[in-house]
């Protein structure tokens, strides 16, 4: 396990919080874009084809 100082932390709690903003902007772009939430195709596309077992949860 990494043992990170104080500072690290914060760089990387600062980081994070950054990159959530971020998607979240990119979410609400695609949103609006009329692109969100991803068509099931699109997704089996990106999967080649074969769904990922957390789909057959999800009937």
């Amino acid at each position: 396990m990494a043992t990170l100082t104080a500072e690290q932390i914060e760089q990387k709690k600062l980081r994070l919080k950054q990159l959530a903003e971020e998607m979240k902007a990119l979410k609400d772009e695609l949103v609006e874009a009329g692109a969100w939430p991803l068509d099931e195709a699109d997704l089996d596309q990106a999967a080649g084809g074969v769904r990922a077992p957390i789909q057959y949860f999800r009937r």
